[in-house]
């Protein structure tokens, strides 16, 4: 899976070069200065500090370096700022990466100032998280440092990190580094059949995506096992508004209808076993799902169901939010499931997600206090070898939530919301937390990520129903 990608600025984003082709000798000309030589293929490889340094040296400028380069940003500010475009179906790819949750960053030669607003103007300078330039590294892009901060930056490695370049030199230089790179077409650069040779992948626009999926993961997706919510707040039907918000393919296997709204449960027609199965094995041999979530199941012949066929299918990232009262107050869950559940889906779970209630079900000790918290999550993790994420919205504390993975202990904040209209609150942290996992982020990352869109699910304040009302789950939706 592809995590990280560090994308050059000119010819390979923005088709600018030529600006740099011809500016190194409209500036020395500018001060008075005739250039001896092309000063394009001179400085290709160069800082704007080196090329400034080079200025004085060879051609005996007076000025000081720092206002050469005042200079010559200047003189291509108006581009930048006014003129310069994206190369087509540039604006849709970074969007698709950042959508199935690629991180990027910009590794480039022009001056950050410069590349953050041709960034802005053109819409896409939010899928950027930061702007590396050469000056600032102190080299240019015949040496590999530039790659290495954005790199650290990402928190990625080279063999999920790809490179976008168009310049010849700076493919080599990311290539014999380590880096995978991918080089984009660009007039300006006249070795294209070199190019081909150095590089992992060619594209000559941005629309050749079919090749490129290779290299980048498709939609990365997530299947949830759990029940029905005809009033659409909870279960199967916030799973999958919360796995689409959250960016990833969701897929379904239906445990029961149900019958119920914002005030209770009024019916439960459970699946059969077989027709379960039936529906699990469907997704699996053909949409191979990235995480599972399982919430309600309310009878022991389902869990075993789904037991059995994750462990055929060395199902990964399965996220167990053990459903057994609905937030109205009903009972989803049949006495007897309670021991099948513990027996059958905690060992095969990466995480399981309790509220205090739940918790103390599954423990078979109360809790009144973080301390309380802190032994029990640990008793069931230990008894179980699953991660817990034991849930403290109900009045132990104010909405922190505690981790209990790998023998250590991890407190998540979170600021309780007044919001009444909670329904649904645990499937939709169970849910998010898949698709985050899904997406290949840590756990730690996967659960912050989603107690996040929990927030702002519950901080948009619908108020729909007249008991407990859900969340807006597409809050971060723009409508018009």
């Amino acid at each position: 899976m592809i995590k990280g990608a560090i994308f050059d600025l000119d010819g390979t984003l923005f088709d600018s070069m030529f600006i740099w082709d011809t500016i190194g000798e409209k500036y020395l000309r500018s001060i008075g200065y005739e250039p001896k030589e092309n000063l394009n293929e001179t400085f290709r490889t160069m800082s704007l500090y080196n090329a400034a340094c080079y200025y004085k040296s060879e051609y005996g400028v007076t000025l000081t370096v720092d206002e050469i380069m005042d200079g010559v940003n200047r003189m291509a500010e108006k581009y930048y700022i006014k003129e310069i475009q994206l190369k087509p179906g540039v604006y849709d790819f970074v969007k698709h990466l950042h959508n199935v949750g690629v991180k990027m960053c910009i590794a480039t030669a022009t001056d950050k100032y410069l590349v953050e607003a041709a960034l802005e103007r053109c819409g896409i300078n939010e899928y950027f998280s930061e702007v590396f330039t050469c000056t600032s590294v102190g080299h240019g892009k015949d040496k590999p440092y530039i790659y290495r901060e954005a790199l650290k930056h990402l928190g990625t490695t080279k063999e999920d990190t790809l490179v976008f370049e168009d310049a010849i030199y700076a493919i080599r230089t990311a290539k014999e580094d380590g880096f995978r790179v991918i080089a984009v077409y660009d007039k300006s650069e006249q070795n294209q059949a070199e190019v081909k040779t150095l590089c992992d992948f060619y594209i000559a626009d941005y629309s050749d995506m079919q090749g490129f999926r290779k290299f980048v993961a498709p939609m990365k997706t997530a299947l949830s096992i759990a029940g029905s919510d005809c009033s659409g707040g909870a279960g199967i039907q916030a799973d999958i508004k919360t796995m689409t918000m959250n960016g990833v393919y969701a897929m379904s296997a239906i445990t029961a209808l149900t019958a119920q709204n914002t005030t209770g449960v009024f019916a439960i027609s459970e699946s059969s076993p077989e027709f379960l199965r039936q529906q699990i094995d469907a997704v699996f041999e053909d949409i191979y799902p990235d995480a599972v979530k399982i919430g309600m199941v309310s009878s022991s012949d389902l869990i075993c169901v789904i037991a059995e066929r994750l462990k055929f299918y060395n199902a990964e990232n399965i996220v167990v939010d053990p459903v057994m009262v609905a937030t109205s107050g009903s009972d989803l869950m049949k006495n007897d499931a309670v021991q099948t559940l513990i027996e059958e889906l905690l060992p095969v779970a990466a995480v399981v997600t309790p509220n205090i209630p739940e918790a103390e079900v599954l423990s078979g000790e109360k809790i009144h206090t973080k301390k309380d918290m802190l032994n029990v999550a640990k008793k069931i993790g230990d008894k179980y070898s699953c991660a817990v994420l034991l849930k403290g919205g109900h009045s132990v504390n104010d909405a922190n939530d505690l981790l209990y993975s790998d023998g250590c202990f991890r407190w998540f904040e979170g600021k309780r919301i007044n919001n009444p209209n909670t329904h649904g609150t645990g499937c939709t942290l169970s849910s998010a937390i898949a698709s985050n996992l899904a997406k290949g982020y840590s756990l730690d990352e996967s659960i912050q990520n989603a107690k996040d869109y929990i927030s702002g699910a519950l901080s948009a304040m619908l108020d729909l129903g007249k008991g407990s009302g859900p969340m807006m789950h597409n809050f971060a939706l723009q409508t018009k």
